[in-house]
């Protein structure tokens, strides 16, 4: 008889940390049963994803409602494992246990980025002891998903050593062969413009601002960004646009589920993020063999060495990643170089093969 397994996310959208979620369910579960839980309904394209497994999630939207149901489904169901992809999920989780008082099942938490300590003070302190104790009384397995994270998981102790793993993000590299191109210069009648790209969440810590000003300081180039995404700073970054006169020289595409063909057509790929996990978006621009610039921070620095497998500018300075832009531009030799090398350490260190089988190894332990 096969394992069940809980899988609970912390979000109904079909983001980072849900990705990595669905592809291991779908990598092993002609092992293990899986059994989804979420906050709220998926979004359509998530549930698509999703058509393989019992999924759950409250009827109705409230902090009240996803514990109680929570609570309902791990009183129901034996899992032998319940694994939490994100701090909010694992909140989700913990509360029940308090409330219950009961634990018959191995806890996995996979922190898919230490977001907790970047919000102000005092509440990355309260977050930051929250998450000491509650792991320290409950979680099995804590996985970090980069380098980065676990060296400062183990710095910031939040959990014993012999409880702390490492499972850097993978990728299904054959998804991203013979991909279709020419789908933004079809649908936007380009036709010799530079295009660069950034696809991330709309939020302070992506600081798509910085990017938007060095278009700005770029606009005699003959250059088109490419904006995908939603999030909650959409509408102050289109007014950021409308201010600068960048509408000729900035779309905004809003969520797409053409990311592969996006990616194709990019001839630059720019993350200006103030902090990461592992972003699987700089792996997936490597899989199509492009060109990433990105800030050189935490989450980045572990993943990117400068002008081997990507550029990196200095956070929050328009003017640097502006001169690094034009870097690429001027340099066909490097742009290529850092593209394929890319693409090589994908292939060798984040392909989604290797993830797998650690976690599988977490699961049989």
């Amino acid at each position: 008889m096969k394992k069940s397994i809980l899988f609970i996310l912390s979000s109904e959208k079909l983001s980072g940390g849900e990705k990595i979620a669905l592809n291991i369910a779908k990598g092993l579960k002609n092992e293990f049963d899986f059994i989804f839980f979420l906050p709220q309904k998926p979004q359509k394209e998530f549930e698509e994803e999703l058509k393989d497994f019992k999924i759950y999630f409250p009827k109705k939207k409230s902090f009240l409602k996803i514990i109680k149901s929570l609570k309902k489904i791990i009183f129901d169901f034996q899992f032998s494992i319940i694994h939490v992809h994100g701090t909010r999920a694992s909140i989700f989780l913990k509360l029940v246990l308090f409330l219950t008082l009961r634990k018959d099942f191995k806890f996995v938490y996979t922190l898919h980025g230490i977001h907790f300590i970047r919000k102000k003070f005092p509440f990355n302190l309260i977050f930051l002891i929250w998450e000491i104790i509650t792991n320290y009384l409950f979680v099995d397995y804590l996985i970090c998903v980069s380098k980065d994270d676990y060296d400062l998981a183990n710095k910031l102790k939040l959990i014993k050593k012999n409880k702390l793993f490492l499972i850097e993000n993978g990728i299904n590299l054959q998804e991203y062969q013979n991909i279709e191109s020419e789908f933004l210069r079809r649908n936007f009648n380009l036709q010799d413009e530079i295009i660069i790209t950034t696809i991330c969440r709309l939020h302070y810590q992506k600081d798509v601002e910085t990017l938007i000003k060095s278009i700005n300081l770029l606009r005699n180039e003959n250059i088109i960004l490419f904006i995908v995404g939603n999030g909650p700073d959409m509408k102050k970054l289109e007014n950021l646009v409308e201010r600068l006169k960048l509408k000729n020289k900035i779309i905004f595409l809003g969520f797409k589920k053409e990311v592969k063909e996006i990616l194709q057509d990019s001839d630059i790929f720019v993350l200006s993020t103030r902090w990461e996990g592992l972003p699987l978006v700089i792996l997936e621009a490597w899989a199509i063999k492009k060109p990433v610039i990105a800030s050189a921070v935490h989450g980045i620095r572990g993943l990117i060495k400068d002008k081997e497998n990507g550029i990196l500018f200095n956070f929050g300075d328009p003017e640097d990643l502006k001169e690094k832009i034009l870097l690429l531009l001027k340099d066909q030799n490097l742009k290529t170089k850092i593209a394929e090398n890319g693409f090589k350490l994908t292939q060798e260190k984040y392909n989604i093969k290797s993830m797998i089988v650690k976690y599988k190894k977490i699961y049989l332990d």
